[in-house]
């Protein structure tokens, strides 16, 4: 799975996350986050096409093969996973 689409996995999630959500507040919020994956998978996608290489979580990885952070609870966790190339 490229990053790209990683973005759009994790939109998807939130979305569906903002889409069982009562309170008007915290669904925009959880609609915000979504498209900021969004914009992230479309530059990032934009990036690609410039032939340039620049991943800042590559950066903070040296040294380390996989690390897994886990937000929110049981209902809405998300799993971010970064692998050095």
């Amino acid at each position: 799975m490229t990053r790209a689409q990683e973005y759009r996995h994790l939109a998807r999630k939130v979305r569906a996350r903002a889409a069982g959500e009562e309170s008007p507040i915290l669904r925009a919020e959880w609609e915000n986050l979504a498209e900021g994956y969004v914009r992230l998978a479309e530059q990032t996608e934009a990036s690609e096409q410039l032939d340039t290489f620049y991943d800042p979580i590559i950066g903070l990885l040296v040294g380390k093969t996989k690390r897994t952070i886990q937000c929110g609870d049981d209902h809405g966790t998300i799993d971010i996973r970064a692998t050095k190339r």
